[in-house]
């Protein structure tokens, strides 16, 4: 491992807490309800929580996205998070981000088909992940919410590293699919819970690309639970029109050509060379080159 990925490693396995809660930074995205309105509602939110929960906080920031995701309402920010922070626990998201191998197995085989990973950047350095639904390989809900989290970790992590900011972008490829690709509605159930409920304003953009005829069945069955923030964060691309969203935000040269992007020199996805570099660094990251 190289100097460089050497120093990333250790960026990533040192992001997150803070011994100092209360003096987080307003930092990344912009404010929301005013500086003072919103430290003073971290503040609130902090004390309400117990020594042990404080200790699980995901990062010093963790309350501010609670309390701008409930418009500022801290007693419905307090009792999200308190819930919130259960549900890492329990799912064990410290665990999916690294350190144990029967996971990192785990996750690397729903990896192998490419039908999800973290490459690249916006144009104000929040991180992408692409998903792929016709490429699903596995039908275990279980190891497919934990690919998911593992995922949306790795993009939080690759846009603190790059931008220090604090969301992310999504660029699902409905390429090929078919409605024996759909996820079960269970499946999407929780996709959404995790999304909406356990990682409040990480979304910046949803971008669905190719999206077929047939996807008209499997929106209108999800479409009930998707709440009304995370949907005005989707932006259907469709051929010429889709591609000009895009660029409102992307450098579409580093953007796979699959959905749009002129990334012609963008290298394959391969899962080995994916889970051998840290967890704060995109697959092929520009700001690290190629490895081979």
């Amino acid at each position: 491992m190289s100097e460089e990925l050497q120093q990333m490693t250790l960026s990533a396995n040192n992001t997150g807490r803070s011994t100092s809660l209360v003096e987080h930074e307003f930092v990344g995205e912009p404010v929301m309800f005013g500086e003072q309105a919103e430290r003073e509602g971290c503040e609130e939110i902090l004390a309400a929580l117990t020594p042990s929960e404080k200790e699980k906080l995901a990062d010093p920031n963790m309350p501010l996205r609670h309390f701008r995701a409930e418009k500022g309402k801290t007693d419905k920010a307090i009792k999200k998070i308190k819930a919130t922070i259960a549900w890492r626990d329990e799912f064990g998201v410290e665990k999916i981000k690294g350190g144990d191998e029967e996971m990192r197995k785990t996750i690397m085989k729903e990896s192998e088909t490419g039908k999800m990973y973290v490459r690249g950047y916006d144009e104000e350095g929040r991180a992408i992940i692409y998903m792929r639904p016709a490429k699903e390989n596995t039908n275990v809900e279980l190891d497919n919410m934990r690919d998911l989290v593992y995922h949306l970790e790795r993009a939080i992590a690759s846009t603190l590293r790059k931008s220090g900011k604090e969301k992310f972008n999504m660029i699902i490829d409905y390429d090929g699919f078919k409605l024996r690709n759909a996820p079960p509605l269970s499946t999407s159930k929780l996709t959404l819970n995790i999304l909406q409920n356990h990682y409040p304003e990480r979304l910046h953009r949803a971008y669905m690309c190719n999206p077929p005829l047939v996807f008209r069945t499997f929106w209108a069955l999800i479409q009930p639970f998707v709440d009304p923030v995370t949907k005005e964060k989707i932006v259907f691309c469709h051929g010429k029109s889709g591609v000009e969203k895009m660029k409102e935000r992307m450098d579409m040269d580093t953007i796979e050509v699959s959905v749009g992007g002129t990334g012609t020199n963008l290298r394959e996805f391969d899962v080995q060379e994916y889970f051998d570099t840290p967890l704060n660094v995109t697959f092929d990251d520009p700001d690290i080159g190629s490895s081979k």
